[in-house]
């Protein structure tokens, strides 16, 4: 299970979908991609939580596992990992999005609605003058 919480301490479910795009150079911003179910909540509250520049300045994800794998040594509620992302807070898109996915295995396709929110991280410069209040 993967688990994002904001820096208000309210926790979302989010969906294997979820990624993280470093970007490798501090001139150049980084991408993170939050989905969430559909149903989770109306988009105008989604928009809103994301919108709240304070509540995005610190961005936890942790993933957890899911059910007992003894093969591997790991108990339900195990951390896989906890890993937190600071000044994602510039919103670049926020809305439904259909993501379609493919099964390799069968070659079955499926395709399912999210809520998807594009956050990108302040560069360097921009961390040091919001620091300043600039």
């Amino acid at each position: 299970m993967l688990k994002i919480t904001l820096k208000n301490g309210k926790e979302y479910t989010a969906l294997d979908s979820t990624a993280v795009y470093p970007s490798g150079n501090p001139s150049t911003r980084s991408r993170m991609e939050i989905h969430l179910p559909e149903d989770a909540m109306p988009v105008d509250t989604f928009a809103a939580i994301f919108a709240d520049e304070n509540a995005t300045s610190e961005i936890r994800m942790t993933r957890t596992v899911d059910e007992d794998n003894p093969e591997k040594g790991q108990k339900a509620g195990d951390i896989i990992y906890d890993t937190l992302y600071k000044q994602y807070c510039i919103v670049t898109s926020v809305g439904k999005k259909r993501i379609t996915n493919t099964n390799f295995s069968s070659g079955q396709v499926s395709d399912a609605m999210h809520l998807v929110v594009e956050l990108e991280q302040r560069t360097y410069i921009e961390q040091q003058l919001a620091a300043l209040g600039l």
